[in-house]
């Protein structure tokens, strides 16, 4: 694991993490948040990208959270209160079950997002989907080193805790982008503004979700964090 964490650089940005203090660490994460996830917007403003294009950077990073959830659920030191995770998972423990089963998921949704992308087309051309690709993945792999390596969250997230997570948020947004695809643009929408506007209104309504997911969460490991250090617990 520890390789995989350095190969990966949440090492480093762990370490970085341990320099910071808590309000900034959590400003910088979400300021990033923000920025790449307008990147989309301007990509296409600019014509460097359309939304078939969109379709798969989306779901590339479905892959990422997916990776990123792997090395939550294998590393969570906490105890869960309110998750009860029952069933046999097949001797896999629960982050080869997470890893089974999240998969399948990005594995369908990647077929659906690949098919629509086939039908509307890719302007910017693989290129331009794996850069923009390759800089939302820096920013989930930046908040993972910074939040829960270097601000210590893992301590306080038991396993069954770090499995859910990514469901309800993945899912809101996923269906909600292609629904939104679907209804405001679809396989003829070829006029260069009305993607624009389609995209603008779908990575806003992402932006905003993720935003609100990133600070209500964070904000309560952290609370958590700091009362686990001074020995109490939280409910």
């Amino acid at each position: 694991m520890n390789v995989v964490l350095r190969f990966l650089g949440i090492q480093l940005a762990a370490r970085l993490a341990t320099r910071l203090p808590g309000a900034l660490a959590r400003l910088v994460t979400a300021a990033l948040l923000v920025v790449v996830n307008l990147l989309p917007v301007w990509a296409v403003a600019t014509e460097r990208a359309g939304m078939g294009d969109v379709f798969l950077v989306y779901w590339i990073e479905n892959v990422v959270v997916w990776l990123c959830g792997i090395i939550r659920v294998a590393t969570a030191a906490g105890t869960d209160t309110n998750v009860k995770v029952s069933g046999n998972t097949g001797g896999m423990g629960l982050s080869g079950f997470f890893a089974l089963h999240y998969g399948i998921f990005t594995l369908v949704h990647g077929v659906f997002a690949l098919v629509m992308a086939v039908l509307v087309g890719l302007q910017g051309g693989l290129g331009q989907v794996l850069l923009l690709s390759a800089l939302i993945a820096a920013s989930h792999l930046f908040s993972l080193g910074v939040n829960w390596f270097g601000r210590n969250e893992r301590s306080v997230v038991g396993q069954g805790t770090a499995m859910f997570a990514p469901y309800p948020r993945m899912l809101v947004l996923h269906v909600g982008i292609i629904l939104g695809f679907m209804f405001l643009g679809g396989p003829d929408a070829v006029d260069h503004g009305a993607q624009v506007q389609a995209v603008a209104l779908l990575c806003g309504m992402k932006t905003v979700v993720d935003l609100l997911f990133h600070v209500l969460q964070h904000a309560r490991r952290q609370t958590m964090v700091r009362v686990h250090v001074n020995g109490a617990s939280v409910e």
